[in-house]
């Protein structure tokens, strides 16, 4: 089947290619000076963690548009050569960035943090096309790739971004270490505190917005039936049918974004409680560890729960 993805990537490629052929270019004494090392990371996560590792070392760069979701990023020209300009290139693993199958990047300079934890990769059966915001319609297929909202897997992936720092800069490697160190210490207080919430919703109806959550579900007990909904667009009156009449009395739905006000009207108006569990792929105002710690605090006002 002709794939019309992979027929937007050709030309980019091939640009990205004759960058990297014939004689080697050498740059002016003034560029080479003005061009900084720097670290890019492929989503909010990593970007956090990497951010956190390397302080005001060295710049880190997510170049994925705000409004796009990592995970269906398709890197235009400039931003491939931005990638095979980095230091280092934080990859997630899990079918996340299928676009890295279409370019050439130095595999010395590419990190996946989560192939040590390759073996946990959550299989997912069949294939799913629909529509996802502004980059259109996708298909979900492979691998769940969520992996960092199972905190243990988030840890795994902060220590794969610290080595590969480690060892590009390894003056800094005490450093670094002491900086994992306190990341670690956090990322398993945000562990405990969805541990908690799981204690308290066993026997509760969980429904998620999208299926983002399979990592999320399995580590902490908390399966659910996951939908395609978005929360800036009013689902049909058959889909709100079809969720009224499966809905039981203790019903929990988990949005990954504020829904719409529309929405909201018509989730009270079922009776359906809702909070909003973002996995926190995309930048925002707020950086990734602030992200989940509103998750929990979200999460605690449903059940009032202690850290």
């Amino acid at each position: 089947m002709f794939n019309f993805r992979h027929y937007l990537l050709l030309p980019l490629c091939f640009c990205v290619a004759l960058v990297g052929c014939g004689q080697e270019q050498k740059p002016s004494h003034k560029r080479a000076e003005a061009e900084k090392p720097y670290i890019v990371a492929v989503n909010n996560p990593l970007y956090y963690f990497a951010d956190r590792l390397v302080g005001d070392r060295v710049e880190v760069r997510l170049p994925v548009p705000d409004e796009i979701d990592p995970a269906q990023w398709q890197p235009s020209v400039d931003e491939l050569l931005q990638l095979q300009g980095a230091e280092l290139v934080l990859l997630n693993g899990a079918g996340y960035s299928p676009w890295v199958a279409n370019v050439s990047l130095a595999s010395g300079r590419v990190v996946t943090t989560a192939e040590a934890a390759r073996p946990s990769w959550i299989e997912l059966e069949g294939q799913m096309t629909h529509s996802h915001g502004p980059e259109g319609d996708h298909a979900h297929g492979g691998y769940a790739f969520t992996t960092w909202m199972d905190m243990s897997l988030a840890k795994i992936q902060a220590k794969a971004a610290a080595s590969s720092i480690s060892s590009r800069w390894p003056q800094w490697s005490d450093d670094v270490s002491a900086k994992l160190n306190s990341l670690l210490a956090d990322i398993d207080d945000l562990d405990r505190g969805y541990r908690a919430f799981a204690t308290i919703a066993v026997g509760r109806q969980l429904i998620y917005s999208h299926p983002v959550y399979q990592y999320f579900e399995r580590a902490y007990g908390l399966e659910g039936h996951s939908l395609h909904w978005e929360p800036d667009i009013m689902p049909s009156d058959s889909q709100w049918r079809k969720l009224s009449d499966g809905l039981g009395s203790r019903a929990l739905f988990a949005w990954e974004g504020e829904p719409s006000i529309e929405i909201t009207a018509r989730m009270h108006a079922l009776g359906l409680q809702f909070v909003v569990i973002d996995p926190g792929a995309r930048r925002s105002e707020a950086d990734w560890l602030s992200l989940q710690r509103a998750n929990l605090s979200r999460l605690q006002a449903l059940g009032n729960i202690g850290r």
